[in-house]
């Protein structure tokens, strides 16, 4: 078969390998420049961070074996450190789970790179509309026997509705994030943490990742580097917010709990994601049904977790093959 796939995030590329190693010839479409969706890598002025997924935690699921043993884990790092919890920034151990996380050296778009290796990938390429052929269809000119949907579901209801297709995903919701990244020259004080969350999503800092401590080589020498991701409430209500004004707020939080070394960052940037992370999900067995050419991959079926979308690209891919 020739299978077209919309999105180049982990969901597509892990569909898009799977397909490509039973045989089949597949073409993969991103509006971006660049691979990965969430799991997305900016660098500035010598620092490096992870603005969307900070760690990748197999935990079992099919992204295990890929990761550890099918892909080249040249520069995969297994994080040591834990995930502690923070109360109005006060920080305890807390219980946030024991799962193995990874990382790579130069951050983590290099998994999706090593994903998408022998793959036809179409970057900068903006899908609009689909059309059907019979049992076909046809995306930008070209023909294909099957196309595998895996953008946010809000974006691919879009191109369902053009098709005058429909799926059960109304009640899918996505939250906004405000990722803001900021590198200090000042080292951290020792912390026995690589990360903070706020488990209760009171704080407008949910999650403060110390991309330093997670990795090596992600600051230059003196310096720090740190991401931190603002609770879904916070990210909606000060979307439009100008970055500056984000970045002092976010500086504030950092300076009360690391001190005064850490008042004036010397690179700073907020990346705003308008779909973060489902809030609720679609059934996988309802949204697509067997024998379909028309396929519906998203971590809204499955969870928003890197694992999670991975697992229904996979899943995706075999549902295909096995019903040809």
């Amino acid at each position: 078969m020739r299978i077209g796939i919309v999105g180049a995030g982990i969901c597509g590329l892990s569909a898009a390998r799977h397909l490509h190693r039973d045989g089949h010839a597949v073409c993969v479409f991103e509006k971006s420049q660049g691979l990965g969706g969430r799991v997305a890598t900016r660098r500035d002025s010598g620092f490096i961070w992870d603005t969307g997924a900070t760690s990748i935690a197999p935990r079992g699921k099919a992204i295990e074996h890929v990761l550890l043993h099918e892909i080249s884990t040249a520069e995969l790092i297994k994080v040591e450190k834990p995930i502690y919890v923070h109360s109005g920034l006060r920080v305890s151990q807390g219980h946030t789970g024991g799962a193995d996380r990874y990382t790579y050296l130069r951050g983590n778009t290099t998994f999706a790179k090593l994903l998408a290796e022998d793959l036809d990938v179409r970057l900068n390429t903006q899908v609009d509309t689909i059309e059907k052929l019979g049992k076909g269809f046809r995306i930008l000119g070209e023909e294909f026997d099957a196309v595998i949907l895996t953008a946010p579901i809000p974006q691919t209801s879009l191109l369902l509705w053009g098709m005058g297709e429909s799926r059960p995903v109304a009640n899918v919701k996505y939250r906004p994030c405000l990722s803001v990244l900021l590198g200090f020259k000042a080292e951290l004080p020792p912390v026995n943490y690589h990360a903070l969350l706020d488990p209760d999503q009171v704080h407008p800092m949910t999650w403060l990742c110390h991309e330093s401590v997670k990795s090596p080589g992600r600051a230059p020498d003196g310096c720090s580097a740190m991401g931190a991701q603002l609770s879904a409430a916070y990210s909606l209500s000060h979307y439009d917010m100008a970055d500056e004004k984000v970045i002092q707020n976010v500086v504030g939080f950092v300076e009360r709990l690391y001190g005064s070394a850490f008042d004036s960052p010397i690179a700073a940037s907020v990346k705003r994601w308008k779909y973060s992370q489902p809030e609720n999900y679609a059934s996988f067995e309802h949204v697509n049904q067997p024998g379909a050419r028309l396929l519906v991959a998203s971590d809204a079926l499955l969870g928003g977790h890197v694992e999670d979308a991975f697992e229904v690209g996979t899943r995706t891919a075999k549902m295909l093959v096995e019903d040809v």
